[in-house]
Order: C-alpha cells, then structure tokens, then sequence
C-alpha cells in the first residue's frame, strides 16, 4: 500500500471528509485532493508530517506502514483503570466524557502493546451483546498515538457527537471494508442496534464520527 493510499484509508476509517482533514491540517484541499489521487510523488516540505498528526500517527508510518511492536516487550506490573462506559444508545453531556473518573482495576495490559496507551472500559446495556454481557470490560488501545492502522475485522471504540458537539454516544463496533467503502457494523442482537454506520465524504452528519481506540480483548470479572 502507498502512502497516499494510507491516508485515504485512515482518513475514512475516522471519519474525516476531505475538507477536514484538509482544514486540521493545514494542508490545502486542492493539495491534498492531488495526494490522495496519486498525482505526486511525495508532498513538499511538512505536509505529509501535518497531514500525519492531523490522522493521529506518524510520517514514517504513512510512508512504510505499522512497524509491530517486538515481541519482547515484557509484561508491565502496572494495574489499567476503568475509564467509563461504553453504551450505544446512551447520549451523554460532552463534558461527562471529559471530567470521567477513572476507578482502580487489578486487570495488566497487553505485553504485545505500549502499557500507557492501555485502558479499560466497562459495558453497559446491550450493545455487545454478541460478544460479551453488560457489565464486562473491554480492553482498549489508543491506536491513534501509536500510527496503529485499523484493519477490516477489528472491533472498535467509536464516538459519535450531534449537538454541534455537545452530546456523544460512544459505542462499540466492528470494522468491515467492502466495495461500499468503510462501513462500522453491530455486534448486538438488540433491535435498537442494527443500523450500520458508514463513512461518507459527503455527509455531515458521519463526519461527526470517530473511531478512538482499538479493542484488545473482552474481560469478564468475577466477585
């Protein structure tokens, strides 16, 4: 994969239309409508570094790909904290998602990842239905800050605002990439829950969505 062809998919898998992303980068729209089509060998100066911060990874990762991280990365004694919930359906004041208190848990992170860009979420109603029950925890990896690419078949943390901003839904999702572009699928057998979302460049509305981190495992506590 090219790196332009890097920033098209990541662009869609978070939601970004092309005037936003042009917008959060600084880049020009006509600049980068020109990278997206292959039209340039490499962009000049620092705009495939601004274009890489504004997608929330790295310039060397837009160019080569994710490097994995070593397998001999070893396991942190350090305990994640719970920091929220996830629950589709559940709007909430933007500002109860930042001022969340985070609670203590005896869960270690995943040794094949950056400890630090670990945490946990707890599940709350139906929305995962299929996977795990409301209650469980969900371990969850900002793959943002680590130019991670999300790949077809991850199941993801999505947040969704309306409001201009002042309400989000966060929720759970699976990715799947088909012909009609990225599309956030359902893993619950609730009624309420079935619609799919689908990134669209033109649509208001599926700009406001965006994918925050990448689901590690699902855990299950017992008193």
């Amino acid at each position: 994969m090219s790196w332009n062809e890097r920033i098209v998919k990541r662009r869609k898998v978070l939601g970004l239309s092309r005037a936003e992303l042009a917008r959060r980068s600084g880049v020009s729209y006509d600049n980068l409508n020109k990278y997206e089509r292959g039209e340039v060998d490499h962009p000049r100066g620092k705009n495939l570094s601004k274009i890489a911060v504004a997608l929330g990874t790295s310039e060397k990762a837009l160019l080569f790909g994710s490097t994995p991280f070593g397998s001999n990365i070893r396991q942190s004694n350090t305990t994640l904290r719970i920091h929220g919930e996830v629950a589709a359906g559940l709007w909430m004041e933007a500002s109860l998602f930042e001022g969340e208190h985070s609670e203590a848990s005896t869960v270690l992170g995943d040794s094949r990842f950056p400890i630090e860009l670990q945490y946990l979420l707890r599940i709350n109603g139906e929305s995962l239905n299929k996977l795990a029950q409301s209650g469980d925890l969900i371990l969850c990896f900002d793959y943002g800050q680590a130019g991670v690419e999300i790949q077809s078949g991850d199941l993801v943390v999505v947040e969704r605002s309306r409001d201009g901003g002042h309400t989000i839904e966060r929720t759970a999702k699976r990715v799947v990439q088909s012909l009609n572009g990225v599309q956030l699928l359902p893993e619950s057998h609730d009624p309420r829950f079935q619609d799919p979302i689908v990134f669209d460049d033109f649509d208001e509305e599926e700009s406001q969505v965006r994918i925050v981190a990448k689901v590690l495992s699902i855990l299950r506590l017992f008193p």
